[in-house]
């Protein structure tokens, strides 16, 4: 049986590491272009129970998933941030993910928004 509830090290950790690349974001210490214009929000970071992985999910204003790449080729930058500012064991390996959870509630929203759906409610 696989445990899928999260100590509360593995929250605390998570959180502090979503403030900090959300800092690191706005900061826009970047040599990518794309990555300066874009408009990248953090919304969650899910840290492994052993801390030394951790996905981060992220979106974008415009919607664009093309930048997931340059985050995840610029993660040595986070990295370097995170060793300096969180007093941790190990760094987390950091990998970025596009966070469909928004698009999925949009699609259900548009769904119940529907003639026929509404006449049902």
């Amino acid at each position: 049986m696989k445990k899928n509830i999260k100590s509360q090290r593995q929250l605390r950790v998570g959180q502090q590491l979503k403030h900090l690349i959300s800092e690191i974001i706005i900061m826009g210490d970047f040599s990518n272009e794309k990555l300066k214009q874009a408009t990248i929000t953090v919304t969650e970071v899910d840290v492994s129970p052993n801390l030394k992985k951790a996905n981060v999910f992220v979106i974008s204003r415009d919607n664009k998933k093309s930048f997931i790449k340059y985050l995840n080729e610029n993660k040595f930058l986070f990295k370097k941030e995170i060793a300096e500012k969180l007093n941790l064991r190990y760094v987390p390996d950091l990998n970025f993910l596009f966070d469909s959870s928004f698009e999925y509630a949009n699609k259900i929203e548009k769904i119940l928004k529907e003639p026929k759906v509404l006449k049902d409610l």
